[in-house]
């Protein structure tokens, strides 16, 4: 018999569960998790696959919880929401839109689902944001024994602070409650500064504004800054078509990225010989909708978090290594700041942490220039992104995360028999019983 097949997001990993259950009440996540563990297979959940590796693969079962979606309980005085796990973020913003509500903070790719935006420590940026996590402030997951278990700070807390971020490994997220607040507008000015200026000054550039980023293409000595500041001001005229400036710049990305699959090296010519971009006006508008913008084009992306002061010596070695090696990205490094997080497995854990992101066209001839971006940064005391491709071990994982040990007794106390693992997790975190 043919088993169905499951392709991520990004088209780069592929596996043949030996079933796809699409749940559409609890109860049938209970079900599928009995019959898996009657069986004697795992279990891997996924929403909208945007995780670049193997971390949703499975030869078992796999929960495919894309539909498992729906706002509940939205208490405006409370600022309180309570939302199903295979809700998307941007179904998400838009319901607390028209509510007057927001999240505070949220990252760039709202096709994500909740409950795998917790998994795998999505993020934003601003120094006063934790990561998305962070605005969890309840917890619901159905674990290996089928039991379905609520927690929060007050019920079950260590339960809850290992769950917040947990790779899927303790549990399936069923139901999150966020905090929100009322809704509000951002206004966007965009810039250029030297790169060094940007680095010698980089504490003092992270808290300029509420939420800072900046995109650098490693062979200039520029990079273009974003900063998003709370305006009470009204939406500029026009404001709903800013974000799909970014979309045809990852259009541009992409396009550079085809013709550059036979040579690498050839992006800056590829990238400088595209129609200049016009500098982009500052402009007012929702906060949720300058957050994000509309991502078409297929990529894959690496990422680790580091401390904040250790971000400028990490982007000069990063400078040097990718010059010397003479093979480039058409799309930038993006540096993104947040606050510290308290989750055991969260990149952010016990820092405040600066975001390095590399973005590359998909294609085999990239994997080796994401292999030396990712050893500058690791030397630099980084923290990879659950979500994207790395290829660091529990080996390697272990010594970054002081509270390692906190999730890997939740893990074998809740899912003894391994009924969440893959050979992926296996690898990140090790068995169930180290």
């Amino acid at each position: 018999m043919r088993h169905p097949e499951y392709r991520n997001w990004a088209g780069t990993t592929l596996c043949r569960p030996a079933r796809i259950v699409r749940p559409l009440v609890e109860e049938e996540v209970v079900a599928a998790l009995a019959r898996a563990a009657a069986a004697g297979e795992t279990v891997r959940a996924v929403g909208a696959g945007h995780a670049f590796n193997r971390l949703a693969c499975t030869d078992g079962t796999l929960l495919d919880m894309s539909a498992y979606t729906g706002v509940g309980h939205l208490d405006r005085d409370a600022g309180l929401v309570t939302v199903r796990g295979g809700t998307s973020l941007a179904a998400l913003n838009a319901a607390l839109h028209r509510a007057g509500l927001a999240l505070a903070n949220v990252g760039t790719i709202t096709g994500q689902t909740v409950a795998g935006a917790l998994a795998t420590g999505n993020h934003g940026t601003g120094l006063a944001h934790g990561p998305f996590a962070s605005l969890a402030v309840g917890l619901r997951l159905v674990t290996a024994d089928g039991a379905v278990r609520d927690c929060d700070e007050r019920r079950d807390p260590e339960l809850f602070r290992c769950a917040r971020t947990s790779l899927g490994a303790l549990g399936v997220v069923t139901r999150v409650t966020l905090r929100c607040e009322p809704a509000f507008r951002l206004r966007v000015v965009g810039g250029s500064r030297p790169l060094d200026d940007v680095l010698d000054g980089f504490d003092e550039w992270a808290g300029s504004a509420e939420h800072v980023s900046c995109a650098w293409l490693p062979w200039r000595d520029t990079v273009s800054t974003r900063a998003l500041h709370r305006t009470e001001e009204p939406v500029t005229p026009g404001a709903r078509l800013r974000p799909w400036r970014s979309t045809v710049e990852e259009v541009r990305c992409g396009l550079a990225g085809l013709a550059g699959r036979v040579n690498p090296a050839a992006a800056p010519r590829l990238v400088e010989g595209l129609p200049p971009r016009r500098p982009q006006a500052s402009y007012v508008d929702e906060s949720y909708r300058v957050f994000s913008f509309p991502q078409p084009v297929r990529f894959l992306a690496l990422e680790h978090a580091l401390p904040v002061a250790g971000v400028p010596a990490a982007l000069r070695a990063l400078r040097g290594a990718l010059r010397r090696f003479g093979l480039y990205s058409p799309y930038s490094v993006l540096v993104r700041v947040g606050a510290a997080d308290d989750a055991p497995l969260s990149p952010a854990y016990g820092r405040r942490t600066g975001y390095v992101n590399l973005t590359v066209p998909r294609g085999t001839r990239h994997v080796e220039l994401l292999r030396t971006v990712e050893h500058v940064l690791r030397e630099h005391d980084g923290r990879p992104h659950w979500g994207k491709a790395h290829t660091a071990t529990a080996e390697v994982l272990r010594p970054r995360y002081p509270e390692w040990d906190t999730f890997a007794r939740m893990r074998g106390k809740l899912d003894p028999a391994g009924l969440f693992t893959n050979d992926h997790l296996a690898r990140l975190l090790g068995s169930v019983d180290e």
